[in-house]
């Protein structure tokens, strides 16, 4: 293997320095955490900006036409991702439907159109260097697969009020969802950075002293690059790489004890009401769960059980575990804690499934003198909470855990 097509980068998990062989095909992992440093069999720009108009050419029938129909008393009610937020908004929760229009319109629709513009600008020969960073920031928020469960879960809650089907843009949006998915996976923003930016270029293998890795572009640079104000800045992205350890700490104890005090009024008020033939019955996130069991949905029941208590709860408790080990440098494995980590990335969003169910349910149970279906107090403050351990996780810096690590390795090889 030719030296020159060995380059050396930094690990974005555990700091370790690596070196690459460019020429290599397939992932390549850190030896140490096993991180992905660089992917393999990536779809080129062109290839991922023809998915993405396609994806756009279906978003209109997947989030704006009928999913769902029941027939209510001879009345056929359509369920639309739209009507679901806008009814959620216009009966006094418009916070509540912010969040899941974000979440299921807003991130979705801005993740193609992000793509779309990043290949309009490399035909204009524009430098896209915010439209990168917000197309790295956004992929975790961009939850079609949390809504399609969703669909699932409102769909076994609806069947016990009347006759339900599904209509043929169901298809469209399971093609969006399925597709995005896709997307996620064959592109990456790293290479996009590196065509773009080609006169940076990736440090030699042999490279003397230590470098720094920027976040946001996964460029490694030498760390005596300094911008004019004396502060380490990412020389490609301009990212500030100065804010002190203790300073991300104090942002994600902020997140974290936020969303720990809106996940108690989350559970002790109810999620939803539903008023039928003049009986109220207000279920909090709990009893929605004990219903389900009781009707015999004991899939559903699972599924709503562990995205509604499971994960938050989970989530809440790992971070804070997670924070204390970084403040008090607990010597515990490493790749438990990393695992850990990982679950609260992989499983945050999903929490969000019950807001979904309440929009949809929204949608299809309107206001009336027989049938009545609102979203509960809870609502918010579970959206909230959401939102704020997703922050919270997103802040915390697995290399603070691996610094300890080697720190302790250290102290005991002395």
């Amino acid at each position: 293997m030719k030296i020159k097509n060995i380059v050396l980068q930094t690990c974005l998990e555990c700091g370790q320095n690596v070196r690459i062989p460019l020429n290599e095909k397939g992932d390549f992992l850190c030896p140490v955490c096993n991180n992905v440093i660089r992917k393999g069999n990536t779809w080129s720009l062109r290839r991922s900006a023809f998915l993405a108009l396609a994806i756009l050419i279906l978003l209109p029938f997947a989030l704006g036409f009928p999913l769902l129909s029941i027939d209510l008393l001879g009345v056929k009610i359509n369920a639309t991702v739209w009507d679901g937020i806008w009814k959620m908004a216009t009966t006094g929760y418009p916070y509540t439907a912010f969040m899941v229009l974000v979440c299921a319109v807003i991130m979705p629709v801005s993740f193609v159109l992000l793509i779309l513009t990043i290949h309009i600008q490399r035909m204009i020969h524009q430098r896209p260097r915010y439209t990168l960073i917000f197309l790295t920031k956004i992929k975790e928020w961009v939850m079609l697969d949390v809504y399609l469960v969703a669909l699932a879960v409102a769909a076994f809650k609806i069947r016990d009020y009347a006759d339900l089907e599904f209509n043929i843009n169901l298809i469209a949006f399971v093609l969006v969802a399925v597709l995005n998915t896709l997307l996620f996976i064959k592109i990456e923003p790293k290479q996009a950075w590196e065509r773009f930016y080609p006169e940076y270029h990736s440090l030699p293998f042999d490279h003397a002293s230590h470098p720094t890795l920027c976040p946001t572009c996964e460029y490694c640079f030498d760390e005596t690059i300094l911008d004019l104000k004396g502060q380490q800045r990412c020389p490609r992205c301009e990212s500030n790489l100065s804010v002190a350890d203790n300073i991300k700490i104090q942002r994600v104890w902020a997140c974290l004890i936020a969303g720990t005090i809106m996940m108690l009024p989350a559970n002790i008020f109810p999620i939803s009401i539903t008023e039928m033939a003049g009986k109220v019955s207000a279920d909090s996130l709990m009893s929605g769960v004990i219903l389900f069991i009781e009707m015999g949905s004991y899939t559903v029941a699972a599924i709503v059980f562990i995205a509604s208590i499971v994960v938050p709860v989970s989530k809440i408790t790992i971070i804070f575990y997670l924070l204390l080990a970084i403040h008090y440098k607990w010597k515990h494995p490493i790749h438990i804690q990393m695992k850990l980590l990982h679950y609260v990335h992989f499983v945050g969003r999903w929490s969000m499934l019950d807001l979904f169910v309440l929009s949809l349910m929204m949608s299809l149970l309107e206001r009336g003198q027989i049938l009545s279906f609102s979203v509960g107090e809870a609502a918010f403050y579970f959206g909230a909470a959401v939102f704020l351990t997703m922050f919270a996780s997103a802040n915390l810096d697995a290399r603070m855990l691996w610094k300890i690590h080697y720190d302790n390795k250290k102290t005991k090889h002395n």
